[in-house]
């Protein structure tokens, strides 16, 4: 009897309201901060997800051996109190001004923020989440003059003591103008201060009549959630997922799929159209959706919207003020850069292209000057222009590049040539040569024999006594090869006003420095005929000046090749492209609240607006990349080409890729499970610090969520996650059967890690090196107007004359090398705003499981001693490929950077 009694008793106890409590003290076996014992009130700690339950409702119980008196005490109510933190806009156009006066002035009338918070209980009464009083956003009208970057408003809330915790609080903004909320804090509550990280635009009623609402940081999965918030997080989930159809406004909050179909512009005529990416044509990851309404000229191609026009992402994904305001300053600087190049060319064509090295030193020494009878022509006619160049001359010059900064002349020496394999803007091509001679998998009825032009009387005298099986076998030759991805585009190139290429060749030799040597250069073109002398040439290390001028044009051709796969394939499809189907995705099917989406959150920003301007501006027909490198209108197709045969996300993880590539294979015993074939490959050396790093973050986060199989593939939103990442997102090879497994806490692990990977030190690898080493136009030249002249060319005899003006002819032309140089400048420019690795802005707050907070910034420590070491290693003369005389250090992967062009930084996300 006793022990029916005693369960009865505890039953009626379990049923009564919760009151707010701190948990933490009782499971330290602390008495209340309210005064009740703990010891009356036994809990389970859930330590897997860490949430704790709150403490019941005091009870006064009185038992016998046949009656029990259970008398609930009257609920108390108490006060509690809000904080909003608003980021303002530094600067206000006169609408802005005028809309914020009227905002304020609204405000004091009734047209105001209304704020509520939700329980994560449900009302046993209404079986709806238990709600405080509306409260409403105090002193906007007082503080409309307050200077600042962020204002704190408040608002307070009376709730009883069967409340619960907060997890979630709404916001109505009845104004007429959005805002920036960055935190809401909300404090009374005796578990403590309940933080709520908001980073959010909030929109008026009038735009948005639905109020917006906010979680906790207490991270949830979905089986987990408190009941009070299980239909809250589904509504959310389901306005961001929005219905597929119309067109999406600025204003909007809505995450959807569509193909590349706004490329081209079929209706500014034939010319402009390009073919939809994306499809069984075409395959190609896809993009965010923006809906506009088709072209008139081709009911499949979705109508453009051009630069300056904004082009939709979903509102809080556009960029803050911070990268705008970089992106203001580069747009002067392209103006300024480009107008007096381009007016110049315009009046006086004989000043189209370089005369010799020292007017392309001109562009960083002293700006744009002309010839004086040229230039008193314009000051006579045009009197603006002397104008422009006195109040804006340090904007008239181009910032010298790094690469000249150190040795003007080494990027004319053939060791720089190679070093920049390992460790310049695209060291992710460099493969082990593994089969001599080196074959194409290309069709061989369309494009001739497959093997390669390069034979053993070509190398055999710079393999350093070795015979190539031998080289082979010690693993000594190295190899670019751009010879696949060219070929079946050359005609269609070459066709091009002002566009010369080949599929290229390059062997290395692997000297006993560490460093390499290149060996030998094949220029390929489709065979006009079969058995075409001209259709494979070889040039090798050069013994006179003939040769040597050839040798350099070679060279040239062979970097016009890595600057267009760097571009087109390693840098936009491979980071910027193939990513974007994920973070769409995670928006769509993780809740805010879900622990992996809190993990991903800095890994996203600004990426979908980062690819929107590139749609607009960079990847376009007519845009800058189809204008400034070799491809041309070839550019878009070469890029899903090179996706359809060769895109593999299980290759895409730095250890993955370098065992693809031969540059490393298995080995537990050192200190990343990878042994280096080049041991100093800057590059791979400091990756995989940084991807070390990253994995054991990774595996730690998962761990505390995920502790078996079960758990990774009980959860719908995780699952559904990935399904729609591959299934739509990367629709058009979602068959195939590399896709990774999703099933246990490893396969998630090594998931998430190479999506980190991809969106902060992949990308920063090979991005933000762009202007410091491709600045300067020889060393890295993004198209070439001129083949190799051969003996019996026509152009052979003026290459003999005068071959340093040939070579100059060759490379791009005075407007095209500063309208690449204009926009690389840009693109390797951090923001004040920018996170790097190793950061967040709410460090402390971005989870409220302090676990995870405390794993994160051993994370972050593990980012700094990974940057100490990188400095460390560009001081050892031992490491040639980024120390020496004239040698820059590599510090592509050197984690932070301030603003400006560096050379250094590895931001969290994709965000330029």
């Amino acid at each position: 009897m006793a022990a029916s009694i005693e369960s009865l008793g505890t039953s009626l106890i379990q049923r009564l309201p919760l009151l707010p409590s701190s948990s933490s003290r009782i499971f330290r076996g602390e008495q209340s901060n309210l005064g009740f014992q703990p010891a009356l009130f036994p809990l389970t700690q859930r330590s897997l997800h860490r949430v704790n339950r709150a403490v019941r409702a005091p009870v006064a119980a009185a038992v016998t051996e046949k009656v029990v008196k259970v008398v609930a005490e009257k609920p108390v109510r108490f006060k509690v109190r809000a904080a909003l933190t608003v980021r303002k806009k530094k600067e206000e156009d006169l609408k802005e001004k005028i809309a914020s006066q009227l905002d304020a002035f609204s405000d004091k009338i009734g047209r105001n923020v209304v704020l509520e918070l939700v329980s994560t209980e449900i009302d046993p009464w209404t079986q709806k989440p238990k709600r405080s009083n509306k409260a409403v956003l105090r002193d906007w009208f007082e503080k409309k003059n307050v200077k600042g970057e962020r204002v704190v408003y408040t608002a307070e809330f009376m709730v009883d003591s069967s409340f619960g915790m907060p997890g979630a609080i709404t916001v109505l903004n009845r104004h007429q103008k959005e805002f920036f909320l960055e935190s809401i804090v909300v404090e009374g509550f005796a578990c403590g201060p309940v933080h709520f990280s908001c980073y959010s635009w909030v929109q008026p009623t009038k735009i948005h009549p639905s109020e917006r609402v906010f979680f906790n940081n207490k991270p949830y999965l979905p089986a987990e959630t408190p009941p009070g918030l299980k239909e809250l997080r589904e509504r959310e989930l389901e306005e961001l997922r929005g219905d597929g159809t119309g067109e999406r406004k600025l204003t909007d909050r809505i995450y959807d799929f569509d193909t590349y179909n706004d490329l081209g512009n079929p209706d500014k005529g034939f010319e402009y159209a390009r073919p939809i990416a994306g499809g069984d044509k075409m395959p190609y990851p896809r993009r965010c959706r923006t809906g506009r309404s088709p072209t008139n000229t081709d009911v499949h191609a979705e109508s453009r919207r051009e630069y300056p026009s904004p082009i939709y992402v979903p509102r809080d994904e556009a960029f803050e003020e911070g990268k705008q305001e970089m992106l203001s300053a580069g747009a002067l600087k392209a103006l300024l850069h480009n107008l007096v190049p381009s007016f110049v060319a315009s009046i006086s064509p004989e000043s189209h292209d370089f005369k010799a090295f020292h007017d392309i030193d001109n562009l960083f020494k002293e700006g744009l000057r002309w010839k004086k009878t040229l230039q008193d022509q314009l000051f006579h006619k045009i009197p603006f222009v002397s104008k422009i160049e006195e109040s804006s001359e340090a904007l008239l010059r181009f910032d010298t590049p790094d690469i000249i900064t150190k040795d003007k002349f080494a990027w004319l020496r053939d060791d720089e040539f190679a070093r920049q394999a390992l460790a310049g803007i695209n060291p992710v091509n460099v493969e082990r040569l593994q089969v001599f001679p080196p074959v194409s998998k290309l069709d061989p009825t369309i494009y001739g024999p497959p093997e390669s032009a390069i034979k053993e009387e070509h190398i055999i005298g710079h393999l350093g006594g070795m015979s190539v099986q031998q080289a082979l076998e010690e693993n000594k030759l190295f190899m670019l090869d751009y010879h696949d991805v060219y070929l079946p585009f050359l005609d269609r190139i070459n066709a091009q006003d002002g566009r010369k290429a080949y599929g290229t060749r390059t062997l290395f030799f692997l000297t006993q420095l560490g460093t390499l040597k290149p060996i030998a250069i094949e220029l390929s073109l489709p065979p006009a005929t079969p058995g075409c002398s001209r259709a494979k040439r070889v040039l090798t290390p050069p013994t006179d000046a003939t040769n040597n001028w050839l040798w350099q044009l070679a060279k040239a051709h062979v970097c016009s090749n890595d600057a267009g796969v760097h571009q087109l394939v390693n840098h936009w499809l491979r980071t910027h492209a193939c990513l974007e189907p994920f973070i769409i995705a995670a928006h769509r099917q993780l809740s805010a609240m879900h622990p992996i989406f809190k993990l991903l959150k800095p890994h996203m920003r600004y990426t979908l607006e980062i690819n929107a301007l590139a749609r607009q501006i960079l990847i376009s027909g007519g845009g800058v990349i189809e204008s400034g490198f070799t491809p041309g209108s070839c550019c878009m197709e070469m890029s899903v080409s090179f996706y359809r045969d060769h895109w593999r996300f299980d290759r895409e993880g730095l250890p993955a890729d370098l065992i693809r590539r031969g540059m490393a294979i298995e080995d537990p015993s050192q200190p990343h499970g990878l042994k280096l074939l080049i041991e100093d490959y800057p590059y791979a050396n400091d990756g995989l610090l940084l991807w070390s790093a990253l994995q054991a973050w990774v595996r730690t986060y998962v761990q505390a969520y995920y502790p078996n199989p079960h758990v990774v593939q009980a959860d719908p939103e995780l699952q559904a996650w990935y399904a729609e990442a591959v299934r739509v997102g990367h629709a058009d090879k979602s068959g195939a059967d590399w896709w990774p497994r999703l099933s246990s806490p490893a396969d998630l692990a090594s998931l998430l890690t190479t999506l980190l990977w991809l969106a902060s030190a992949q990308h920063a690898a090979l991005n933000f090196g762009q202007y410091p080493l491709g600045g300067y136009i020889p060393n890295r030249p993004p198209l070439m107007r001129r083949l190799v002249p051969a003996e019996g060319d026509p152009e052979y005899d003026n290459f003999v004359a005068d071959p340093h003006r040939f070579f100059l002819s060759a490379l791009p032309s005075l407007t095209q090398a500063t309208t690449f140089m204009t926009v690389i400048d840009t693109l390797s420019t951090h923001s004040e705003d920018e996170e790097y690795l190793g950061e967040r802005r709410d460090s402390y707050t971005w989870t409220g499981d302090a676990a995870m907070v405390d794993a994160w910034h051993t994370f972050a420590a593990e980012v700094r001693r990974a940057e100490e070491e990188i400095t460390r290693r560009n001081a050892e003369p031992a490491r040639r490929n980024r120390c020496g005389a004239g040698v820059l250090p590599y510090e592509l992967l050197a984690p932070s950077s301030p603003p400006g062009i560096t050379c250094r930084g590895v931001p969290n996300s994709v965000s330029i």
